[in-house]
C-alpha cells in the first residue's frame, strides 16, 4: 500500500478526489431541495411593525399623521432563520418623496431577513397627511431665573449678533407659537451674567416648548446686566483744622455739587446725604483748587463721580458789628413764663468775624441769637446764646444774657373769699344801704339797713341802687369770683327793723 501511496501519479489522482469532494460540500444547499424545504418552513406572524417614512424632505414639509402607523406581518422560513430575526430586521416603509400636500393614501414596502418570504402583510397601505413648512422671524425674549443679590435688579438684556431669530414650524402650527426665549440663571448674582451660548427656546401659548421648530441661528449670546439701586444725594464739605491766622474762607465751589450712590435699597434709605469728602484747612494757604477722592462709605457697591475738585477762595479775616439783634427765647417748659433781665432792651450787639465780602452782604436778619430754655426752673439764670451765622462766619467770644422763668399757673391762683349768709348780711360797695364790705369780703353791720319805707329799701334792691332797680353796684376791691348778696326781701327789712327796737 505504502508502495502505491508513494508513487506520483496516484497522489495526483488522491489530491483530485479530495478537491472534488470540497467543492461538492461547499457547493450544497440542502434547502435547495424542494422537498427538504417545504418539510422543514414555518409560519411566523409579527402583529406590530411601525412603518417607517422616507423620501420626505422635511426643511420644506412635514408629516402631520400617518394611519395607520403599524401593520401586521405574516412570513414563513425555515425555524432556525426564523428564530435568528430580530425584531428591527423586519422594515415596513412607505415613500412620501411623490406624495402631494395634503392627505393622501401611498403604498407600502417590506424589507424581510435573508430567507425570510412574505406570506401576508395586513394592511399594504396607507393614508398620510402632509402639511407645507413656514418659516417667520420672531424677536428674543431674555428669561431670568431667579433673584439677584442684595435687591439689585435686572436690567435690559443685551442679545448679540441681534434679537431677531428665524423660526420654521409647519403650517398649522407657527400660529401657535407664544415666545422664543432664553432663559439665564440671575440668582444671586451682583455683576453682568454673559451667557456665551444661550440656547433659543420656541414656546407655545401654554409655556411649552416645541420641540419640532427649527430655530436659525439655535444659539445666541446674551448679556444680562444686574443693576443696582441708586439714590442721589446732595455732597456736603467738611472741613478739619484751622487755616492760618488773618485768612477766612470766602468761597467754597467744588466741581460737582451732587453724587449718585449705588447700593443695596435698605442702606440707601438710610441716607440723606453724602459727606465723604473733608478739606485740611491747615494745608490751605492760599486760594486755590484741590482735588480729592471719593470713596464708597460702607455698604455702598459705588460712587459717581470717584473725583472731586474743590475750589477755595480765602481773605483777609475781618470784624464787623452788628447792633439790636433781636433775642429769641426757646423751648421753654409749659406753664413756665421768662422775662429777659438783661439786656432789657430784648437785643444785642454782636461782633462777627470772617471774610470782608461775606460781613459786607451781613445783615442783621441773617443772624439768630437763640437762649435755649429747657430744663430750667422758676428762678433767675444767666443763659448762653446760640449764635447762628451764615456760613463761613463766626463769633470769638461767648454771649450771654440774664432770664428771669416764673411759674404763670401759681401766678394767676388767688383764694376766694368766704361765702356770706344773705338772710343775715348784705355786700356792696360804700355806705349806701346801711353796710360797708371790705375787699376781703368782710361786712360792717354796726348800721342796720333802713326800713321799709326808708330810701333804697325797696324789693329788689341792693347796696347803692335805687329802689326797685334790682340791680347790684360792686367796690373794685371786690375779686370777680366772690360771692355776693345783691339785694333783700321784704322778710329780712322787717327783721333788722325788729334787732333795731330791741337795740333801742
Amino acid at each position: 500500500m505504502d508502495k502505491y501511496l508513494a508513487h506520483p501519479t496516484a497522489l495526483k489522482i488522491l489530491s483530485v478526489v479530495v478537491a472534488l469532494l470540497l467543492w461538492a460540500v461547499v457547493h450544497f444547499d440542502p434547502e435547495s431541495n424542494s422537498n427538504s424545504t417545504m418539510s422543514t418552513a414555518v409560519t411566523h406572524v409579527i402583529d406590530t411593525v411601525k412603518i417607517k417614512t422616507i423620501g420626505l424632505d422635511e426643511k420644506t414639509r412635514a408629516l402631520r399623521s400617518i394611519d395607520p402607523g403599524t401593520v401586521k406581518l405574516v412570513v414563513s422560513g425555515s425555524r432556525t432563520r426564523i428564530a435568528a430575526a430580530e425584531p428591527d430586521d423586519y422594515v415596513v416603509s412607505a415613500n412620501l418623496s411623490r406624495a402631494p400636500d395634503g392627505r393622501s393614501e401611498v403604498q407600502l414596502s417590506v424589507e424581510l431577513p435573508k430567507g425570510v418570504e412574505l406570506v401576508q402583510m395586513t394592511p399594504n397601505r396607507a393614508f398620510v397627511n402632509i402639511v407645507p413648512m413656514q418659516t417667520k422671524e420672531f424677536e428674543v425674549k431674555v428669561i431670568s431665573e431667579g433673584q439677584p443679590a442684595n435687591g439689585y435688579k435686572v436690567g435690559e438684556p443685551i442679545i448679540k449678533p441681534n434679537n431677531r431669530v428665524h423660526v420654521t414650524l409647519p403650517e398649522d402650527e407657527l400660529a401657535d407659537v407664544g415666545a422664543v426665549a432664553v432663559k439665564v440663571n440671575v440668582n444671586g448674582e451682583e455683576e453682568t451674567v454673559s451667557e456665551k451660548k444661550a440656547r433659543v427656546v420656541v414656546y407655545d401659548n401654554d409655556g411649552n416648548e416645541l420641540k419640532d421648530a427649527v430655530v436659525s441661528p439655535s444659539v445666541v449670546e446674551v448679556e444680562v446686566p444686574i443693576t443696582k439701586p441708586y439714590k442721589t444725594l446732595p455732597l456736603q464739605i467738611g472741613f478739619s483744622g484751622a487755616l492760618p491766622d488773618g485768612l477766612s474762607i470766602a468761597k467754597v465751589t467744588p466741581s460737582a455739587q451732587q453724587v449718585t450712590v449705588y447700593g443695596p435699597q435698605d442702606v440707601l434709605d438710610k441716607l440723606d446725604y453724602y459727606d465723604d469728602v473733608t478739606v485740611d484747612l491747615t494745608k490751605v494757604t492760599q486760594s486755590g483748587s484741590f482735588t480729592y477722592a471719593i470713596e464708597p462709605m460702607e455698604g455702598v457697591a459705588s460712587i459717581d463721580p470717584t473725583k472731586i475738585t474743590v475750589t477755595i477762595d480765602v481773605e483777609p479775616t475781618s470784624e464787623r458789628l452788628i447792633e439790636q439783634v433781636p433775642i429769641t427765647l426757646n423751648s421753654l417748659a409749659e406753664g413756665m413764663t421768662a422775662k429777659l433781665l438783661t439786656p432789657e432792651s430784648n437785643a444785642i450787639d454782636i461782633v462777627v468775624t470772617g471774610a470782608q465780602s461775606l460781613l459786607g452782604a451781613l445783615q442783621k436778619a441773617d443772624i439768630q441769637a437763640v437762649a435755649k430754655l429747657d430744663s430750667l426752673g422758676v428762678g433767675q439764670h444767666e443763659v448762653p446764646l446760640d449764635i447762628h451765622l451764615p456760613i463761613y462766619l463766626h463769633v470769638n467770644a461767648p454771649y450771654n444774657v440774664t432770664i428771669d422763668i416764673s411759674d404763670s399757673k401759681a401766678a394767676s391762683t388767688s383764694p376766694k373769699a368766704p361765702t356770706v349768709d344773705t338772710d343775715k348780711t348784705d355786700t356792696g360797695a360804700g355806705t349806701e344801704g346801711g353796710k360797708q364790705t371790705d375787699a376781703g369780703g368782710s361786712t360792717d353791720t354796726s348800721s342796720p339797713p333802713p326800713e321799709a319805707g326808708d330810701k333804697g329799701a325797696g324789693d329788689g334792691t341792693g347796696a347803692g341802687t335805687s329802689p326797685g332797680t334790682g340791680s347790684s353796684n360792686t367796690d373794685a376791691g371786690t375779686p370777680a369770683d366772690h360771692s355776693t348778696s345783691t339785694g333783700t326781701d321784704a322778710g329780712s327789712v322787717r327783721l333788722w327793723s325788729t334787732v333795731r327796737r330791741l337795740a333801742d
